[in-house]
């Protein structure tokens, strides 16, 4: 049995989560809330000018959802998402202004905010943009230094997904070992005192092996960080086929291919493989101590790919819990239960 601390949330749009959709939250036991849509208009806070309308907007639906019983893992930009003014990439000016972004932000969502990430996966190429990974460490190293040097109470950490090394299997992990490049970059840095590890993987569809990775995935991150871990993203896609052997050995990207290249138990991609791969990777969370909480990728089903823009393309678009008429899918059911069984969590807790 897990600690009843355990944070059990799921990433989603908190400006349009509907009655409905709070209340299937509540009767699964999720409580915390993962967003990088704080409206931070980045062009104002550098020209000294207040935050737009939605700013405080998403601020006021965050004291909304606090007292319903809500708690917020937020996120602070990335490198991909900075602005021209900031300043040259990587240079001083560009280091200092994001640290100061991050400081404002602390400051303006203190006893809001319960965690920050910042950035997201920046041993991912797309995410650090053109900063090269020893500039990625430094871009964390400064957000990080912003937000503590405001002394805030809420917890602060990074995320790593290219972990463990697995050369040539996910887009972007190369030789160059990027997740424990910017893991070792800055939780090996003694000065910046994190509270906790955040770690991302999607074994089944993303990554060869299933649910029973994380046993080794967990067990090495730790070893590696020392810090207890919050799962920031985990998920499985409920729809899409699986390559043949030709296909997979041709590399062909499965948003082309509209096909998966892996998936957990050798299940394929269905409502009923999602919802088993929810209840197994919670069973393997349960038994790791240091695990402190794990984020669902994502609360419903979107209808159009963000990586190519298709429409029904599986690779984005049937991570959800609830299907895109916000009806529960199995993996809803199967999470409640799992929640129930292992946390004593949701209905009637």
């Amino acid at each position: 049995m897990s600690p009843p601390s355990f944070i059990a949330g799921v990433a989603t749009d908190i400006g349009h989560l509907t009655s409905r959709d709070k209340e299937l939250m509540h009767a699964a036991g999720i409580r915390g809330l993962r967003t990088g849509k704080l409206h931070f208009d980045q062009e104002k806070f550098l020209a000294g000018e207040p935050q737009s309308e939605k700013f405080v907007a998403i601020k006021d639906r965050m004291i909304g959802l606090r007292n319903e019983g809500f708690r917020f893992t937020a996120l602070t930009p990335g490198p991909f998402e900075m602005v021209a003014k900031a300043g040259a990439p990587g240079s001083a000016e560009y280091l200092e202004n994001y640290r100061r972004m991050c400081v404002f932000l602390a400051t303006e969502f203190e006893g809001l905010v319960d965690y920050w990430q910042v950035a997201n996966e920046l041993d991912i190429w797309i995410f650090r943009a053109t900063l090269t990974l020893d500039q990625s460490v430094a871009f964390l190293k400064a957000g990080i230094q912003g937000i503590k040097s405001t002394g805030t109470r809420a917890k602060v950490g990074i995320n790593i997904t290219l972990f463990p090394s697995l050369p040539g299997e996910v887009d972007g992990n190369t030789e160059l070992h990027e997740g424990v490049h910017i893991a070792k970059g800055v939780y090996g840095d003694p000065e910046l005192d994190l509270d906790y590890a955040g770690f991302d993987s999607y074994p089944g569809t993303w990554r060869r092996g299933g649910a029973e990775s994380w046993d080794a995935y967990l067990d090495e991150f730790y070893a590696l960080t020392r810090k207890p871990i919050i799962i920031q993203e985990f998920g499985y896609s409920s729809a899409g086929g699986m390559m043949t052997p030709e296909e997979d050995a041709s590399g062909i990207y499965p948003c082309k291919a509209g096909k998966w290249r892996f998936s957990s138990g050798g299940r394929g991609h269905t409502p009923e493989a999602q919802a088993k791969f929810i209840e197994e990777s919670f069973e393997v969370f349960a038994r790791k101590p240091f695990v402190i909480g794990a984020t669902y990728y994502r609360w419903t089903d979107q209808a159009v790919c963000w990586q190519c823009k298709q429409p029904g393309c599986p690779v984005e678009t049937a991570w959800g819990l609830l299907d895109l008429q916000h009806q529960p899918k199995p993996s809803y059911h199967c999470y409640k239960a799992t929640m129930k069984r292992l946390y004593g969590a949701g209905e009637g807790q």
